[in-house]
């Protein structure tokens, strides 16, 4: 296909599919992207980055951006295809055209919403999204001839969060659900640990055969049930995490600086404190709805 199995970043996984790894192994800011070949191409998400969507644009036209939800890594370097056909997903709020909108969604207070925003805008370079040409919804296929993407909402991640399963070749794009070591994240106030897991478990029942994400290599079939136990296994180990700071004694600043999550290991701190401290007071909300810590004047305590 244009030689593109000539591209270091670029790797097939089935026919009409092929795996475009994301700068830095596809780690934040970046993630891994996926064109698809059919009647046209198509690429699923933007952020392997601007040099990368330009050199395989080059070799074979992208008629088509589908970006699987809202965060910063996904829609990175949409604008680098502005004048194609971009979808969108039906949840995705108008907000995405407005970077400032969109820090008031992702993080609570209004001084650490203006600092996403200069992230998002300086730091990074994120465009302000144009609406779309169109908005899918759960359960829609998305036609592109000898590719079929079912459209499978997976909110918890985040409530736009979409997967797809393509239906001739059986590939899941699971996106979020990305099984790598550090577990679910559901650092913005909209992530929901119930919703999270539920649409994990849903996954996992579809009939599919291998596993793509968005921030790890592929994974086959039958490798996949025991990929599964340990995801949906993270969210008990990192309430587990938080349980344990509760046996101490802390209030949420001391546990935010103690850094259960990113043990204090990103590079923006402030980032760190402000997604780590949406995601222990979720735990926290779920060990005290189990009777098993209590809160008194600011400091949680095992039961």
């Amino acid at each position: 296909m244009k030689h593109l199995d000539e591209i270091h970043f670029i790797q097939p996984v089935d026919k009409g599919i092929w795996l475009i790894t994301g700068p830095g192994k596809g780690r934040f800011p970046h993630c891994n992207g996926f064109l698809m070949i059919g009647d046209r191409t198509v690429l699923i998400d933007a952020g392997i980055g601007v040099e990368r969507i330009v050199e395989i644009d080059r070799r074979m036209r992208i008629d088509a951006l589908i970006i699987s939800h809202s965060h910063p890594d996904h829609i990175l370097s949409w604008h680098v295809l502005n004048d194609r056909q971009l979808l969108l997903p039906a949840q995705t709020p108008a907000s995405v055209g407005d970077l400032r909108l969109l820090g008031q969604r992702f993080v609570e207070g209004r001084q650490e919403a203006q600092y996403w925003t200069w992230v998002a805008s300086d730091r990074l370079g994120i465009h302000p999204m144009r609406r779309p040409d169109h908005q899918f919804d759960d359960g829609e296929i998305l036609d592109f001839g000898s590719i079929q993407l079912q459209a499978i909402h997976a909110p918890g991640h985040l409530d736009d969060h979409y997967c797809f399963l393509e239906k001739i070749t059986g590939t899941l794009f699971s996106v979020d659900i990305d099984f790598t070591g550090f577990g679910p994240w559901y650092g913005n106030p909209e992530g929901d640990i119930h919703r999270f897991r539920k649409s994990v478990s849903m996954l996992r029942d579809l009939p599919y055969r291998r596993i793509c994400s968005a921030h790890k290599l592929p994974i086959a079939r039958s490798d996949a049930d025991e990929a599964f136990d340990r995801y949906l296994g993270a969210f008990d180990r990192q309430k587990t995490a938080v349980f344990a700071l509760c046996r101490q004694g802390m209030d949420l600043t001391a546990m935010v600086g103690n850094s259960p999550f990113y043990r204090n290991r990103m590079r923006d701190g402030r980032l760190q404190r402000i997604f780590e401290t949406q995601m222990i007071r979720k735990n926290l909300a779920l060990l005290v709805q189990e009777n098993r810590i209590v809160e008194e004047s600011g400091i949680y305590r095992a039961i």
